[in-house]
């Protein structure tokens, strides 16, 4: 299964940033003032996740006492409308000074707009500090220039309730069998063992993703880059499984609200949860308390595949046209400084970018231990590893799936996909 594939012009295989070592929602605002304005003394920057306001604040006051500007947090109320504010605000003079956005081609989209500042000159003095891996930054750039500085390092994990995992005597599993009996286990004692959306869009993409990488790592990359098909054999196998898994009762209902995952898991109706380390602090304050819940690597699919494991990044970006873009980009020097990250991580509850900045969350410990002792091979997520266009009407094919995900409906899946495939990468590589 484990097969080697040529060189991939499109590949952004290297993982979305550096490690870490072990030591380890959305509130609304009117467009009109998610940009621009701003005090004097703060750099603004527009997002779409209100759960970081408090830790945008507080990296600001740290970074305030190194540059002098703090910052201005700011939010759009949801993904889609976030991407449209910010896609028409970066082409005038009234864009915040900062921007969250994504990493990979999604960043690659946005630079190629030339709505971006470049920041090749913070990205190289980080690395001189030892702050950043280097050889992540072609996740961050385009034609050969970064763009974005990473905002976190989230690997995606299988969070699981330990204490319906103890009631039920299950372990976290180290093989694909094992994992398969404990999904069995599960649904015997009347838990649902996997939860599973297509309600948010982007969510469909999820188990489609874990399968197909956990399957084999060098087609998932090759079919990203667009060096393989969605119709070869590979995918289709990826696809039976995932099938096959709804045949046996394993998933949630695929229109169950995607705001619903920490409270099924907290209660326990759900045993386990795939999603990056990014949502640690989201379980935490569902009523998780330390011991309650814990996460693991999923297993290879194929036991001769070496492991893998999906790894996603945000980043944050500076407006070209911004009339502050010097201090803008004066916090973009500094902001993986270790003060700044130190806080940052402890607050959002991940793992940071620089591989100096540690973290005692036993839940991203256990991760990271696992992480060093499999050392998996990184891949960059669904959402970021090719084309938007591509993705965003992938992502509703896929959901389209999971509402019948019968045998008879893969291929008419995998065929409309395969032509969405043809069609968006004629149009990435004419640049348009």
């Amino acid at each position: 299964m484990y097969r080697s594939y040529g060189m991939k012009r499109r590949s952004l295989v290297a993982a979305a940033v550096g490690g870490v070592p072990f030591a380890i929602g959305l509130a609304g605002c009117s467009q009109g003032s998610s940009s621009g304005g701003g005090s004097s003394d703060a750099v603004t920057l527009n997002g779409d996740r209100a759960d970081f306001t408090d830790a945008y604040k507080l990296a600001g006051a740290e970074l305030e006492a190194i540059t002098g500007y703090g910052i201005e947090p700011r939010n759009v109320p949801s993904t889609e409308n976030y991407q449209q504010v910010v896609r028409s605000s970066l082409q005038t003079e009234s864009t915040t000074d900062l921007v969250k956005w994504w990493n990979g081609y999604r960043l690659q989209d946005l630079a190629r707009s030339g709505g971006l500042a470049d920041l090749s000159q913070q990205w190289e003095s980080a690395v001189d500090k030892g702050w950043v891996n280097p050889e992540t930054r072609e996740s961050f750039s385009y034609d050969g220039k970064v763009y974005g500085m990473p905002m976190y390092k989230s690997y995606w994990v299988m969070f699981y309730n330990t204490n319906v995992f103890d009631e039920v005597g299950i372990a976290p599993p180290t093989t694909w069998e094992e994992f398969d009996q404990n999904n069995a286990a599960l649904k015997d004692a009347g838990v649902t063992p996997l939860f599973a959306t297509q309600e948010a869009g982007w969510t469909s993409s999820i188990w489609f993703a874990e399968l197909l990488s956990k399957l084999d790592p060098q087609f998932y990359v090759a079919l990203m880059a667009g060096e393989a098909k969605y119709t070869d054999e590979t995918t289709q196998e990826a696809m039976r499984i995932w099938s096959e898994m709804y045949a046996k009762g394993y998933f949630t209902a695929a229109d169950v609200a995607w705001d619903s995952e920490p409270s099924l898991l907290a209660n326990g109706e759900v045993a386990q949860v795939p999603m990056g380390t990014w949502r640690n602090g989201t379980f935490a304050e569902a009523g998780l308390g330390e011991g309650d819940y814990s996460a693991f690597l999923l297993p290879m699919i194929d036991p001769n595949a070496a492991p893998s494991t999906i790894v996603e990044s945000g980043v944050i970006s500076v407006a070209e046209k911004t009339p502050k873009q010097e201090a803008a980009l004066e916090t973009m020097a500094n902001w993986l400084d270790p003060a700044v990250q130190q806080v940052w991580v402890e607050n959002i509850k991940d793992t940071s970018a620089n591989p100096q900045v540690t973290t005692d969350d036993p839940i991203l410990g256990t991760v990271l231990e696992a992480v060093s002792a499999q050392t998996p091979t990184e891949l960059v997520r669904y959402w970021e590893a090719s084309p938007p266009a591509l993705i965003e009407g992938g992502v509703q094919y896929l959901g389209a799936f999971m509402a019948d995900p019968s045998e008879a409906n893969i291929m008419p899946t995998l065929e409309n996909l395969q032509a969405l495939a043809d069609e968006e990468w004629a149009k990435w590589d004419a640049g348009s």
